[in-house]
């Protein structure tokens, strides 16, 4: 498993002021505790993870990714996409965290890669009952149908050590709040990097790159596949893609899909320390 895994997911004490949480079980190396006592200790994690974790890590790598293929929908590309990202991890693991003492436990998918060259980590996947109260988080517009198809892979996902990444469906409406009193502080009003001004309340922010304000959003004025698309949004020039560009979606950040953003966030395999977006 990754190195920086092992650094990320330690336990601060005393002699280790460092430590990111209070307290981590990596369960997939404590598959004795039963799962009565670490569902109510956890009740965020699911039975399906509670499972992997009993399994090898070959077969934890292949399930996962079989679950992932059954969940998400059809789209080009992405059955291929995912043997070849699956294919560079030599783990995935399961952990139950408590950040402070009086934290509420949480549970974290962790995707390990080869050679030591990061790793990303998602949170418990969005029930299905669950994924029309998301719908109704922001009314005026339909959030596209992968987008939330991936909540139920996970309500919640991130490169590395980040505190952002894709942000889970409870924070949606926070994190649109938050991206508005934003862009209220800017001088002039948000354009496309072409110049042309748009509608900022269109913007529905998903992902927050982080440390920086760069943001990637769904756009309600943009439906290139009878679903909205999502733009890259740089708060330091307040401004999102240019969608009519003839460059490729990985040099504007305009993608069609959210299946598309993700593949394109799931191939930024780096310095784990440093995200893609902190580049532009």
């Amino acid at each position: 498993m990754d190195q920086h895994i092992r650094e990320f997911y330690s336990k601060s004490s005393d002699e280790f002021s460092k430590g990111c949480f209070h307290l981590v079980i990596p369960l997939h190396d404590h598959n004795e505790i039963p799962w009565e006592v670490i569902s109510e200790q956890c009740p965020e994690l699911c039975k399906g993870w509670y499972e992997l974790a009993q399994l090898k890590a070959n077969d934890r790598i292949e399930f996962t990714r079989d679950y992932w293929l059954s969940i998400l929908p059809y789209h080009p590309g992405l059955d291929v996409f995912l043997m070849k990202f699956f294919g560079l991890l030599d783990d995935i693991g399961v952990f139950i965290v408590q950040k402070k003492f009086d934290d509420p436990f949480e549970a974290h998918l962790v995707y390990s890669l080869r050679n030591n060259s990061g790793f990303y980590r998602g949170r418990s996947p969005l029930p299905e009952s669950k994924i029309p109260q998301v719908q109704k988080i922001l009314s005026e517009y339909m959030l596209p149908s992968d987008y939330l198809a991936f909540l139920r892979v996970h309500n919640g996902f991130s490169k590395s050590s980040d505190c952002t990444g894709v942000t889970r469906s409870d924070d949606l409406e926070k994190l649109y709040v938050y991206f508005q009193d934003l862009i209220d502080q800017k001088a002039g009003g948000v354009t496309t990097s072409s110049g042309r001004p748009i509608n900022p309340f269109s913007l529905i922010p998903f992902y927050e790159s982080f440390g920086m304000p760069y943001f990637q959003c769904f756009w309600g004025e943009w439906y290139p596949e009878n679903e909205m698309g999502n733009v890259y949004y740089s708060g330091m020039s307040n401004t999102i893609s240019d969608i009519k560009s003839t460059a490729s979606s990985d040099e504007t950040m305009a993608f069609s899909t959210f299946i598309d953003w993700l593949m394109f966030y799931l191939e930024q395999v780096e310095d784990p320390a440093e995200d893609h977006n902190h580049k532009r």
